[in-house]
């Protein structure tokens, strides 16, 4: 189903079409009558200003439009040429291709059965938090309704689950405001797009860290809490090596380690102290 203009509408016609994208059905005058349709889709020139308290009424109704896309003036000339060419032949917007209404169930049936691991919820919760940190709001219906996107992208790359990099397909889900969209790419992209990359970036910095603050004014004393410190990064490092599934993630598990030893012997060399690896910190930790 489509709608144009749909933010133009006024209060009525706005509670009907909630009514409608939730229940698939529509009441007038006592008559209840099946709406069974599977998508809609909305063509508006005017996003709601959310800020204003007179827009607000619009939001629910916003909300539950998963995909947005922002159009803009053709900017290729190439590109201008042939949609002219095409209107002035009435040929723009023939459709090419179809999809027949069974092979779209079908479709959906085999989405719904790819699964979502748990590391996925947890990286998505990752997500959340980190837009809501750069001041992007994500409702609870965005974040708890993300995962029938997350499977399509995995079934059209032909994933037998759903992968961190298929999480990059809700660029286009998440924003609010056109000024947004950048922002939410970045966010996807350093967080689904290695994302035991960007884990181990961060234990590396929190090392780097914990040395800088020894380094400032290294003595005996003051490497006993740089090495529990160690010892706990190298708990953690541990659980991040464990879920390395290529040979290309081992070796970034790999250097990381060998990043932290260097600063560990290092601490020690400058103390004169006997050096430990952080494996053996970590199990005089657990003594």
């Amino acid at each position: 189903m489509f709608l144009d203009e749909i933010f133009k509408a006024g209060d009525g016609i706005l509670n009907s079409l909630l009514t409608v994208l939730n229940e698939r059905r529509y009441t007038n005058e006592g008559v209840t009558t099946d709406v069974p349709v599977i998508s809609f889709f909305s063509a508006s020139n005017e996003i709601p200003n959310f800020r204003n308290a007179e827009e607000q009424i619009l939001a629910p109704l916003y909300d539950r439009f998963q995909l947005k896309v922002v159009t803009r003036n053709v900017q290729n000339r190439k590109a201008r040429l042939r949609i002219l060419k095409e209107k002035q032949n009435e040929q723009f917007g023939t459709v090419t291709a179809t999809i027949a209404l069974g092979e779209l169930y079908a479709m959906q049936r085999q989405v719904q059965l790819v699964p979502v691991p748990e590391s996925i919820n947890e990286l998505m919760d990752d997500v959340l938090c980190e837009l809501r940190r750069q001041n992007i709001t994500v409702s609870d219906r965005k974040f708890f309704g993300f995962g029938r996107i997350a499977q399509a992208a995995a079934w059209l790359a032909g994933h037998a689950e759903v992968q961190p990099n298929d999480l990059l397909s809700l660029k286009n889900y998440l924003w609010n405001e056109p000024k947004e969209i950048e922002t939410v790419r970045v966010v996807l992209e350093k967080l689904c797009d290695n994302p035991l990359r960007t884990h181990l970036g961060e234990l590396l910095h929190k090392g780097r860290d914990a040395f800088a603050a020894f380094d400032a004014a290294p003595s005996v004393k003051a490497l006993v809490p740089l090495r529990a410190a160690f010892a706990a990064l190298y708990q953690e490092w541990c659980v991040l090596d464990d879920s390395a599934q290529s040979d290309e993630q081992r070796a970034q598990t790999a250097e990381t380690l060998a990043d932290l030893e260097s600063l560990n012997r290092k601490a020690h060399d400058t103390c004169h102290f006997s050096y430990s690896t952080l494996k053996e910190l970590s199990l005089l930790q657990a003594v």
